[in-house]
């Protein structure tokens, strides 16, 4: 299992240069009032994340360290080294890499659950008390399952609500889009039609401008008195004039032939700039609505095909949008049928789960010499609920867990922060672990003073309730109990002296019987008596 193996602390307080090594079970340490064992509790408080203080710093050093080892299941270890400079600056490491207290906290919450008088105990959470009840009703995984289906519900629900937002907002510049659009679907624009079109244009205007030429050419040669009318006339006086001449004959022949060819082309020139001007008016009002397109879209051929290109995607994500919003539309009744559904399920075994360890809680209680304890679960409205078909829901379900107690027979009862003291918050503690057992998720448990104000027969049932609690998990106890004490599997005698008039606490494995027999005698007030029984307590211990 997961544990604590040892803690080193230097320059803490009164505590020059002390270790602790700690073993699976019940780790007991004791000592006299005033001897340093409350350093002991900072010093684990401050490795598991607590907050620092340079009042810690033994007076003459510059810094003081706290260095836990934590053991996994795997054999795999975790070493968290707090670092306090007289100065008040703090520095902390996981495994020699510098972290911050978060990531301490992270690291090692599922080893420690410290109840100390001078703690704020994670149990006063109510998350935590949520956990536990989950833990004891074993819906762990079902809770799981619920908070990704309220993770998913919540998430779809935001996006629709997203798209609902932009598509009502954007419709305005919808309709303008579509416009646009419709424009360029028309003209279909593209930089190699606009090239065509002006050098097409350019080409026909030139034509036009060649009209005259073209007349006048046409006029000379087929006029009454034109070129063809004369060579025709020359042709026919040779041949009837000089006959024989057959080489004549034949020149003035390819040349009224010529002529008329030249006469047939300037004819089809002619015919085809009667067409221009519709041409050049259909060319005029294509390109005038390039211009208009080009006017609204940086000027050039170039930035209007990508404006028009940007607003097919415009478009497209419009309609990506409310296809969407469609299917997400579609979904999010079925998504929030399943999300109250296992809503209910997990209601429904937490409340059998808390009327079953509330009353495990009490007789565990009883043992401890809480008589008229109370203790009940109280279910409240989760915390930043979400109303959803009538109900409030949360991260964690439809409800959030308060431990209800009560230490005092007429007391109501009142959350366990407001009225539990912090002995009775250790008790309470100590019930919630044997209960939960393996459940619980802290793999070592410490309890400081849990003892307070206890004797007699119910430091036996004390001693007897921390064995079973200890059989599960690693349990470290500071105790002023010779009950508690003798049945450690590990005892840690501290005691406090001076050096050049400096406190110094020393800590010491009892490793040998006679060693815990004395102890255990200062216990119990020490004598002869005292030592008789210290060691009827210890039994066959050796």
């Amino acid at each position: 299992m997961n544990m604590l193996r040892s803690i080193t602390l230097k320059n803490l307080a009164t505590i020059s240069d002390a270790s602790m090594e700690f073993e699976k079970g019940l780790n007991v340490i004791t000592g006299e009032t005033g001897s340093g064992k409350s350093i002991l509790v900072d010093g684990l408080m401050l490795a598991v994340g607590a907050r620092a203080d340079r009042s810690m710093v033994r007076p003459g050093a510059k810094t003081a360290s706290v260095e836990a080892v934590f053991v996994q299941k795997n054999g795999d270890e975790t070493v968290v080294r707090r670092e306090i400079s007289g100065a008040g600056r703090s520095r902390v490491f996981i495994d020699d890499a510098l972290s911050t207290l978060e990531d301490v906290r992270n690291s090692v919450q599922d080893f420690v659950a410290l109840h100390s008088q001078r703690s704020t105990p994670v149990l006063l959470k109510t998350a935590r008390q949520l956990d536990i009840l989950d833990t004891f009703a074993g819906v762990l995984d079902l809770r799981d399952e619920y908070r990704q289906l309220f993770a998913d519900w919540k998430t779809a629900a935001a996006r629709s609500e997203e798209l609902t937002a932009f598509l009502g907002q954007s419709s305005a510049n919808r309709e303008l889009l579509m416009h646009e659009i419709s424009l360029y679907e028309q003209l279909n624009p593209s930089v190699e039609d606009y090239n065509l079109l002006t050098e097409r244009r350019g080409k026909i205007r030139k034509h036009m401008e060649q009209s005259m030429v073209f007349q006048n050419t046409l006029s000379a040669l087929q006029g009454d008195d034109g070129v063809s009318v004369i060579l025709s006339g020359l042709l026919r006086n040779i041949q009837k004039e000089a006959p024989g001449h057959e080489e004549i004959s034949e020149l003035l022949s390819q040349a009224c032939i010529s002529a008329d060819e030249a006469a047939n082309l300037l004819l089809a020139e002619m015919s085809d700039i009667d067409e221009a001007p519709s041409q050049i008016s259909e060319i005029d009002n294509r390109l005038d609505n390039y211009s208009a397109l080009m006017a609204r879209s940086g000027g050039t051929v170039d930035s209007m095909v990508d404006h028009g290109n940007s607003l097919s995607m415009e478009l497209r994500k419009y309609q990506s949008a409310e296809q969407e919003k469609t299917e997400l539309d579609g979904a999010l009744p079925e998504l929030l049928k399943q999300v109250i559904q296992t809503a209910g399920e997990l209601s429904a075994k937490r409340q059998t789960a808390a009327a079953r360890l509330s009353e495990k809680v009490v007789a565990e209680l009883r043992q401890l010499n809480m008589p008229h304890a109370q203790f009940s679960v109280q279910f409240n409205v989760p915390v930043s609920s979400v109303a959803a078909a009538g109900i409030q829901l949360g991260t964690r379900g439809a409800e959030s867990a308060v431990f209800m107690f009560s230490a005092n027979m007429g007391i109501p009862r009142d959350s366990l922060e407001a009225v539990a003291s912090g002995g009775e918050l250790s008790r309470v503690a100590l019930a919630l672990a044997l209960v939960v057992a393996d459940s619980y998720a802290a793999s070592t448990l410490v309890f400081d003073e849990i003892d307070a104000g206890t004797g007699g027969e119910t430091a036996n049932n004390l001693a007897e309730s921390l064995l079973r609690a200890a059989s599960t998990r690693q349990v470290i106890v500071i105790s002023h109990l010779a009950q508690i004490a003798s049945r450690a599997h590990r005892h840690l005698a501290v005691t406090k002296g001076y050096s050049s008039n400096m406190p110094v606490t020393e800590v010491t494995v009892l490793h040998h019987r006679q060693q815990r027999i004395s102890e255990l005698a200062r216990l119990l007030g020490g004598g002869p008596g005292a030592e008789e029984h210290a060691m009827r307590l210890l039994g066959g211990v050796q």
